[in-house]
């Protein structure tokens, strides 16, 4: 029995290490739970973020209504010493009828075996798997069930890191804004949800005027540091909607939606203006931006075209003198 409940272990796993999504592993872990164990049902409760209820979040041979019915708060009783004392619970109706009911969710049942979800410490969740006959629960047969209770907790674990670390890469690390690559996925979106209705967005490419000046004189971190800030400054002109990306190592990119090239060149005269007050770094740095805008086009799908313009924008503003803004429609 232990031989073979090893070897049902080890198959569950395979896939840990290069699978990112969790539910196609947490799923084969609950279809073999099902098989080795000959359970009637099972599934994992996670508690939800949001409301702090227990909604069922993965399933094998669960009713939809019972699915549906499921919302749980973290009680006193089987739950609760699930979340905050007991790692491993096995509940039936001799043992506490309290117990009993708050586990029930679709019909009676005779057994429930259950362990808890969670990682660095916390229990997110638990696991549970359900039986229409009692069955002797052996150590093989328990640290089986929490072995793959605990295989569980590493796929979500796996699963959360994996999204923390694409969200981490949808920044900048020297401004903290999003990354050039990022912006460019958002602004694909933006125009590609939006491509049917009659829809005015203004793109801004930023360039500091004196980013190679200040290098030479006061060094590369002042530099950076000065660009940075300008980020922070610039944050405060615009909008929650508008959405700002890095563009190189000392330009800035940048769409208003619902604004024309106009409007936009006022947020840039204002954005402009503040910066001439202040002062950067210990060295008293001052800056400015000179500005490419342009506007979307009617039935235009696509970025290519819409960026280039305001690179032409840009290199015209450039050709001109320091903070100029230069639109090209």
């Amino acid at each position: 029995m232990k031989e073979k409940l090893l070897i049902a272990l080890t198959q569950s796993l395979k896939g840990y290490l290069t699978e990112s999504n969790a539910t196609r592993l947490v799923q084969k872990i609950l279809r073999t739970l099902e098989q080795q164990l000959h359970a009637n049902y099972l599934y994992i409760a996670q508690q939800n973020k949001k409301t702090s209820y227990l909604d069922i979040t993965h399933a094998q041979g669960v009713s939809r209504n019972a699915l549906q019915d499921f919302h749980k708060r973290i009680g006193s009783n089987t739950i609760g010493r699930i979340f905050f004392k007991d790692s491993f619970n096995i509940i039936t109706k001799a043992s506490n009828l309290d117990d009993y009911e708050e586990m029930r969710i679709d019909k009676d049942y005779t057994m429930c075996l259950a362990a808890h979800i969670g990682w660095e410490g916390r229990t997110y969740g638990f696991i549970a798997c359900y039986f229409d006959q009692e069955i002797e629960i052996d150590i093989a047969t328990r640290n089986f069930f929490m072995a793959m209770a605990g295989a569980c907790s590493a796929a979500f674990e796996k699963e959360e890191l994996l999204r923390i670390i694409s969200e981490l890469r949808q920044f900048d690390v020297e401004t903290g804004i999003y990354s050039h690559q990022y912006f460019i996925r958002r602004l694909e979106k933006e125009i590609r949800d939006t491509q049917f209705e009659t829809h005015t967005l203004a793109l801004v490419i930023l360039d500091m005027d004196n980013f190679k000046a200040i290098i030479n004189l006061y060094g590369e971190e002042a530099a950076k540091d000065v660009y940075k800030t300008s980020a922070e400054v610039l944050k405060k002109h615009i909008r929650g909607c508008d959405v700002l990306g890095a563009h190189g190592i000392d330009e800035f990119i940048l769409y208003m939606p619902d604004t024309d090239a106009k409007k936009a060149e006022q947020v840039m005269s204002e954005f402009n203006a503040t910066l001439t007050k202040l002062t950067f770094t210990d060295n008293n740095i001052t800056t400015t931006f000179s500005c490419g805008i342009t506007q979307l086009r009617e039935n235009e799908g696509t970025i290519e075209d819409l960026i280039h313009r305001a690179q032409v924008a840009l290199y015209n503003a450039r050709k001109t003198a320091d903070q100029t803004i230069s639109i090209e429609l």
